[in-house]
């Protein structure tokens, strides 16, 4: 016990008395609820029984799994606000704050190629996007935009337009490239999987480090849209943190997330709901949704104080990076081990506890059934450490 504790605090840190008072449970609580629809879909028990809704659309179109990454990226930009106005606070210089913001950008996406070469880090085809990848890129050009607003202008109001506008701009050049763009051999406008601008921009500067060889859904080129992902979650950390009464703070919040829901049906007729693609109206309805539901739970939990159903999700949301790199770990690792049954057939670990211990009582929702069980494990561990007051920060 003592050695397990020894190696937890070498990866751990604790939160001071300042920050934890200031914590806004919200937050935490949306991005807790968010890993763990990650944790489900990323593991589901039987690959043949998995739920619509736990799977991602194959092309155009959206499911409950096609919110988890776009949430994950809009609570990280409500948190950027929030990180360096407090590091401000106390005393904490700018550069100090840029430096931090660079360092922090390169661990995350280190710990992405990292995760990507595991096992064999064969250079040669390692992939080289990647989900933690995009999430430093997007953790960067939101924090410095932000950083960078409140240094040149005086006016909060003047800041927010400022972002306001860089994601619009970046949403109207990214549909206009994708639309506009010749793509040799097949044109333009082409909005399907063969053929876009997405895929023609990656196979020609990432050749054999893609996800599939002719597709990565965290390209290059789709990595614009998912800058206003980020900054649309700034933007709501901004109006969350204002000294505003709480009922404003609601009003605008759900004013500006139905503004967002239909801006998103509109664009959805000429540029429609697309993870692969990060299409911009993906855009516009994650975000809205995602304001909508950091509403909810802001007036659930910091108003209202009640949602304690929910409170075991901070644990995890405490700690997203670390979770979602070892249950990633766990998945190319010990959910893969083969196992042969008594009948000589041979299958993966997971799929034979699937199968023996719950497909005979599941009536085919055995896949659903192990995915939550697997949620309920990290809710466990995480809040064990998070009870004792143990952040794990990757």
């Amino acid at each position: 016990m003592k050695i397990f504790e020894v190696i937890i605090m070498t990866l751990a840190s604790k939160s001071d008395t300042n920050n934890s008072s200031a914590r806004l449970e919200c937050i935490d609580i949306f991005r807790g609820l968010t890993m763990a629809l990650m944790l489900m879909v990323n593991n589901p028990g039987n690959p043949n029984t998995i739920p619509v809704q736990l799977e991602h659309a194959s092309w155009n179109g959206f499911t409950l799994a096609d919110l988890v990454f776009p949430f994950f990226l809009f609570i990280m930009g409500v948190v950027v606000p929030v990180s360096i106005n407090n590091r401000l606070a106390k005393g904490t210089g700018k550069i100090t704050i840029i430096v931090h913001i660079f360092l922090r950008s390169i661990q995350i996406f280190l710990l992405g190629l990292v995760l990507n070469g595991f096992p064999l880090f064969d250079l040669n085809t390692i992939r080289i996007p990647g989900v933690l990848q995009r999430i430093a890129v997007v953790y960067l050009f939101s924090a410095l935009l932000y950083l960078l607003c409140k240094s040149i202008f005086k006016k909060e109001t003047v800041q927010m337009g400022v972002q306001l506008l860089t994601s619009v701009f970046l949403l109207l050049l990214y549909g206009v490239l994708l639309k506009v763009v010749h793509v040799p051999g097949y044109g333009q406008g082409v909005m399907e999987l063969q053929g876009n601008l997405v895929q023609y921009i990656d196979l020609k500067l990432l050749p054999g480090h893609l996800y599939k060889p002719d597709w990565d859904p965290e390209g290059i080129l789709s990595t614009l849209p998912a800058l206003a992902s980020g900054i649309i979650g700034v933007l709501a950390g901004m109006i969350l943190i204002k000294p505003n009464k709480w009922i404003i703070k609601m009003a605008v919040f759900i004013g500006s997330g139905g503004l967002l829901l239909l801006a998103a049906a509109l664009l959805n007729t000429v540029f429609p709901y697309n993870k692969n693609l990060w299409s911009s109206s993906y855009v516009l309805l994650t975000s809205g949704l995602g304001i909508l539901l950091l509403a909810f739970f802001y007036l659930l939990t910091d108003r209202m104080k009640s949602g304690k159903i929910f409170k075991p999700f901070k644990a995890i949301g405490a700690s997203a990076i670390f979770v979602y790199f070892v249950s990633e770990l766990i998945r190319r690792t010990l959910w893969l081990i083969p196992v042969q049954d008594a009948t000589g057939s041979t299958m993966t670990l997971k799929i034979w506890l699937t199968t023996r211990l719950i497909s005979p009582w599941a009536h085919g929702l055995d896949s659903l059934y192990f995915s939550i069980f697997y949620v309920m494990v990290w809710l466990v561990i995480m809040g064990v450490l998070y009870h004792r007051k143990i952040y794990i920060r990757l």
